[in-house]
């Protein structure tokens, strides 16, 4: 049965078989997840367990996805794979904090936000990107978490390599913009 037949079969009528057949199709995408995100090994959790938690997340967005809305379940699951990962991370640290050493509870991988802006200016960028619409968010996702390429995130939106490369270039400068203003 092909992806399209099984999940309109399945938002018909949905059954745990169904639900079963969904899962093993997309599951590379949970192993996809775990080995494009810095996971930081700790003394309590393994890959075993990031893969449990993504496949729970891959549950969760086979039962919230709606094909209506256009949205590739590929570029909405991967989300939701890295959120129930992170989120389960959360969970784990804050309970484990005390009991661990200082360095061993940082389970997340510190990275830079930066677009130009001065230290202590995060949370301004990050507000700025909530402010993108969803194909831009997405873009930037894809590019810089995902660390996929134009080529592979034209063919995820099925859009061409070219406007990947224009909208990517037009949210860079219109962050730098709007930055601009901050540090003048």
């Amino acid at each position: 049965m092909s992806n399209a037949a099984l999940w309109a079969s399945y938002k018909e009528k949905p059954s745990p078989e169904l639900k079963k057949q969904i899962v093993l199709n997309y599951v590379n995408l949970v192993h996809y997840v775990i080995h494009r995100t810095n996971l930081i090994q700790s003394a309590l959790l393994d890959r075993r367990d990031y893969f449990q938690f993504g496949i729970e997340g891959l549950s969760e967005a086979i039962d919230r996805f709606d094909p209506d809305y256009g949205t590739k379940f590929e570029t909405y699951a991967i989300q939701r794979i890295r959120g129930k990962i992170y989120d389960e991370l959360r969970k784990y640290n804050d309970k484990f904090e005390h009991v661990l050493e200082p360095e061993a509870t940082t389970m997340f991988p510190t990275s830079t936000l930066s677009v130009n802006q001065s230290i202590g200016e995060d949370d301004r960028l990050l507000d700025m990107i909530k402010e993108l619409n969803e194909r831009e968010r997405t873009i930037l996702s894809l590019y810089y978490y995902e660390d996929l390429n134009y080529k592979d995130i034209a063919q995820v939106l099925s859009i061409t390599v070219s406007r990947v490369s224009q909208i990517h270039s037009r949210i860079l400068n219109s962050l730098k913009l709007k930055l601009a203003k901050y540090n003048a």
